[in-house]
């Protein structure tokens, strides 16, 4: 079965995008679809209003050292404990960092949060911003040549 992807996008705020989103979310997994909602807005609206704010704070406290800089920090702690941190759900910056970085890609993805049988979330971080700096930063630096 090919799975079907919704994306709800708009660049306004204040247009319903986060209460659509979860909604529409949790209404086709009461239907039986298997729903994974991804928050790569860094305002991570989503995340706050998904995940009470103790939740949030046991993803983001343990990987903060990582996403100020991924590569010394997988040094200093060692592969063992990288993996054990990867085996409880992380964030979508942590998750993106040593790309960010251009160090090297994580071997293996955490796990989403489960918010009910069907539906998972890839939680949002505030410092995602941060992440599409540098997209965009490589971006025009590639295009000047």
């Amino acid at each position: 079965m090919q799975p079907k992807i919704v994306t709800i996008f708009n660049n306004k705020g204040g247009v319903g995008k986060t209460t659509l989103t979860f909604h529409l979310a949790h209404a086709l997994g009461e239907q039986g679809n298997k729903i994974l909602l991804m928050d790569l807005d860094p305002q991570c609206n989503l995340t706050i209003f998904s995940l009470e704010m103790d939740a949030i704070h046991e993803i983001w406290k343990p990987e903060d050292s990582y996403v100020e800089d991924f590569d010394s920090q997988r040094k200093m702690d060692g592969e063992k404990a990288l993996a054990k941190l990867t085996s409880s759900p992380r964030s979508v910056h942590f998750t993106l960092k040593p790309t960010e970085d251009g160090t090297a890609d994580l071997d293996k993805l955490p796990p989403p949060v489960q918010l009910t049988d069907n539906v998972h979330l890839l939680p949002g971080r505030l410092t995602l911003h941060l992440y599409e700096a540098k997209i965009a930063e490589r971006w025009g630096g590639h295009l000047s040549g």
